[in-house]
């Protein structure tokens, strides 16, 4: 009986020192952080007519060990200006402007980019390139699916 409180106790203390969960959290149902690189998902935009704004939504996952830093984008294909904004929560409103925005290791961060003066109509069914310049990890090309715009996804 003794024996079985000591192994007990070891076990106990062996799972305490076990490995660690990262800081990393995540809601359930998300995936985990891509062992190791840097990884783009959700990446959508919306419809937009000739002349207009667009904005470009997507989260950046860093499954590595280091932090890296979006420094710029570009879409040569559609617009001549991309702005940066680091969203605050989860909504245009509370989006602000910035030069660049870090990506700590093992974090998934959720940008916006808004395409100025887009030169030609986006319709769904469109990809749109999209080049984002990383200060570690050099350009990235992300394919950005064009969609339309529900009333839910419009801000107010």
């Amino acid at each position: 009986m003794r024996y079985g409180w000591i192994i007990g106790g070891i076990l106990a203390w062996l799972v305490g020192c076990g490995p660690q969960q990262s800081a990393e959290q995540t809601t359930p149902g998300e995936a985990p952080l891509p062992e190791g690189r840097l990884a783009v998902e959700a990446p959508v935009v919306y419809t937009a007519a000739a002349g207009d704004s667009a904005v470009v939504t997507l989260r950046i996952a860093n499954g590595t060990a280091e932090a890296d830093t979006l420094v710029g984008a570009e879409a040569p294909a559609v617009t001549r200006t991309v702005v940066l904004r680091a969203l605050v929560g989860d909504t245009v409103q509370t989006s602000q402007p910035a030069a660049r925005i870090v990506l700590p290791a093992r974090s998934r961060v959720t940008v916006q980019l808004v395409l100025r003066n887009v030169q030609q109509a986006l319709t769904p069914g469109q990809v749109v390139l999209v080049d984002l310049s990383l200060a570690r990890q050099g350009r990235l090309r992300v394919r950005v699916p064009v969609e339309q715009a529900n009333a839910e996804a419009l801000p107010m």
